[in-house]
C-alpha cells in the first residue's frame, strides 16, 4: 500500500490551516482551477505553514503565514524539502520535518511528490496541506 511505502509515522496535533480560514473553498478551488488550466495536470498546488509548536525562525519575518506553490508530480520528496526550505525562508542548513494529516513524512528519495498527492491530497479542494517543523513532534 502507499501509505506504507511513504514509510509514514508519527502523530501530532496541528491539522488546522490559516489558509483555509483566509479563503473560502470556492475561491480555493478557484486557485487550484487556475494552476492546471496553466500548468496542466503536472503540477499540484502545496500549502505549507509552520507547525504550532515550531521553534524554527524564518529568514524573512515578512513572509506570510502560509506559502502556496505549485510543485511538478515528479519530483521526489528530497526536492520537495528543499524547495519547503526556500519557499518558507528556512536557512538551508536547518534539518525540518515535514507533516502531512498529522503524520511524519519520512524522507524517501524514491517516493515523487505527485505519490505523497494521491495519497493526502485534501478532496475538497485538491490541495496538499503540509505543515513543518524544527523537531519531532509525538503525542
Amino acid at each position: 500500500m502507499i501509505q506504507k511505502k511513504l514509510n509514514v509515522m508519527g502523530m501530532v496535533n496541528d491539522n488546522e490551516f490559516e489558509y483555509k480560514k483566509v479563503y473560502t473553498k470556492e475561491q480555493r478551488l478557484e486557485k487550484y482551477e487556475k494552476v492546471i488550466k496553466h500548468t496542466g495536470e503536472e503540477r499540484i498546488l502545496v500549502v505549507l505553514e509552520r507547525h504550532r509548536k515550531a521553534k524554527i525562525q524564518k529568514q524573512n519575518d515578512k513572509l506570510s503565514q502560509f506559502q502556496l506553490f505549485a510543485i511538478n508530480k515528479n519530483k521526489t520528496l528530497v526536492e520537495l524539502m528543499q524547495y519547503v526550505k526556500q519557499n518558507a525562508g528556512i536557512d538551508v542548513s536547518t534539518s525540518i520535518f515535514l507533516y502531512c494529516n498529522n503524520q511524519l513524512l519520512m524522507m524517501k528519495s524514491d517516493i515523487s511528490v505527485g505519490t505523497l498527492y494521491e495519497t493526502y491530497q485534501n478532496k475538497e479542494d485538491n490541495h496538499l496541506y503540509l505543515k513543518y517543523a524544527d523537531f519531532e513532534t509525538f503525542g
